[in-house]
């Protein structure tokens, strides 16, 4: 787990492994001499100014690179704490820590160190780029002055053949996966059920439950406006109701939903969305289901002020906004017996009412949602 240290953050950019050459990299050193530097500097900073020293600087910059599999991770902190540790003992830094390169201890005083390849580049072709096969050495003790330990160099080509199998291994495991189809996530139910469990358990309830399935049952029926207009749900309002089933025989019936809004001025109701749904109830099962309006808040505006009778270069139109007013639920069984209902207040209730002298008739307001026409 990646701890939140911003110097191991910004290391961490420097420790990315840029990938296998194709073929050897004669230039490979001169391309990461001024990355070392960086790291080095990095690392004698964090040591010197309270921070945590070079190695745990390294370890926790390479937490926030997961994709670095664990042999090539050993040999990079391997490598770069011994030059660390090289540098400090050769005098390699500044009086602010910043790597320099220049030696002022030691029998090569007044030189400047030498970055080397630890396994020379026609052994190891494939990993001219990466640090992980980099040394810091004193000049009389480098491969060009005959300073190199060819056992121990040997030894190290070793690793740096797991570290090149492992990179490949992990490339073509990314592509793999990347290849691979996307599973896609089969909706459950609260109880964890797919909608084909759904419905075969809904079958059998029927099949036991015989002829006394086809009777209405006893609903309970509650509704709340769960989300208003906002970006992430494309400015919509949504409503949500729980139908439950307090019989001991399983139902199924039709949830008939209206959203209404109200214009500003004359205070008349339109409708904002409407629809129905079949539902299959279980014996004493609950379920949730919510409905969203069809259009976005914008798409009322103009057509409000239109039934308030607005002037279209009316001054008003730009103040007015669109607003809901309520809800109003049906739940119907068979073709028209009402098994239970909901308004979201009082005045909504009226819109439940049969009365056909009633004002409140939903069959008489506007539909807004349609782009035209949208008057009954």
């Amino acid at each position: 787990m990646a701890v939140n240290n911003p110097q191991a953050k910004a290391l961490a950019a420097l420790l990315k492994p840029p990938g296998l050459t194709a073929k050897a990299d004669p230039q490979g050193l001169a391309k990461t001499r001024g990355q070392l530097m960086r790291i080095l500097t990095s690392m004698q900073r964090s040591y010197k100014t309270g921070g945590p020293d070079g190695g745990a600087l390294v370890k926790r910059a390479l937490d926030f690179l997961p994709d670095i599999g664990g042999t090539h991770r050993a040999a990079l902190t391997g490598n770069l704490v011994q030059m660390w540790k090289e540098a400090s003992a050769l005098g390699c830094y500044d009086e602010d820590h910043n790597f320099t390169g220049f030696i002022t201890r030691g029998r090569d005083s007044g030189k400047q160190a030498v970055f080397e390849h630890i396994v020379p580049l026609e052994l190891a072709p494939r990993m001219s780029l990466d640090i992980a096969n980099v040394r810091l050495v004193t000049p009389s003790k480098s491969r060009e002055n005959g300073g190199d330990d060819k056992n121990h160099d040997l030894a190290f080509l070793q690793q740096l053949k797991m570290v090149e199998d492992e990179i490949e291994g992990r490339k073509e495991l990314k592509k793999m996966e990347a290849d691979a189809p996307v599973k896609k996530e089969v909706p459950r139910n609260k109880m964890g059920e797919t909608a084909e469990e759904q419905a075969r358990l809904f079958k059998l309830d029927m099949d036991r439950a015989g002829e006394a399935a086809k009777q209405p049952r006893s609903l309970n029926l509650l509704g709340r406006l769960v989300e208003t207009p906002m970006k992430r749900n494309g400015y919509t309002w949504c409503y949500g109701i729980e139908l439950r089933n307090t019989s001991a025989l399983p139902t199924e019936v039709t949830v008939e939903w209206t959203l209404l809004g109200i214009t500003e001025i004359k205070n008349l109701y339109y409708i904002l969305g409407e629809g129905a749904q079949k539902v299959q109830l279980r014996s004493a099962g609950v379920q949730q289901h919510e409905f969203r309006t069809p259009k976005p808040e914008s798409h009322y505006n103009n057509r409000a002020d239109d039934l308030d009778e607005l002037p279209p270069k009316d001054k008003r139109r730009a103040a007015t906004e669109t607003k809901y007013r309520g809800a109003v639920i049906r739940v119907v069984h068979g073709k028209d017996t009402v098994v239970a209902q909901w308004g979201s207040d009082a005045t909504m209730n009226n819109f439940l009412s049969d009365d056909p002298d009633d004002k409140h008739v939903l069959t008489q307001l506007p539909k807004l949602y349609l782009t035209t026409p949208y008057k009954p």
